[in-house]
């Protein structure tokens, strides 16, 4: 009898879905999340056993920021649900972005700028 065993330890990223008409916490943009999820997972001949160590994520569009977010949120949209997301659900990871988004026109305007340089808007400090 000859046995072999395809067995390991791997990790997986998965998109999950998109939440729509935000605001940036990074940049002020009007914006989509877009929602992942990572973990680790034990599989026996390619199918996963058993997962652990499962962290969600949020993506901005308009600057891609990436913040931590609320495992408590993250299994609903895991379930399924579409929970609003708020701020204080989001731990910033790399919020680093060098430009003011203008809240009139959304043109990416450098961050010394009291008026954007094309519709003449006030900058919010």
């Amino acid at each position: 009898m000859f046995f072999i065993g395809i067995f390991g330890i791997n990790q997986s990223e998965k998109y999950m879905d998109t939440y729509n008409n935000a605001v940036c916490p990074s940049c002020g943009g009007f914006t989509r999340f877009e929602i992942f999820k990572t973990y680790s997972y034990f599989h026996i001949f390619f199918i996963p056993v058993f997962k652990w160590n499962t962290r969600y994520f949020v993506k901005t569009a308009c600057c891609n920021s990436v913040y931590k977010l609320d495992p408590n949120i993250g299994r609903l949209y895991d379930k399924g649900h579409n929970p609003e997301i708020l701020n204080e659900h989001l731990e910033p990871l790399n919020t680093y972005y060098p430009y003011k988004t203008c809240p009139n026109c959304r043109a990416n305007i450098e961050p010394n700028y009291i008026f954007c340089p094309y519709c003449g808007t006030k900058m919010s400090s």
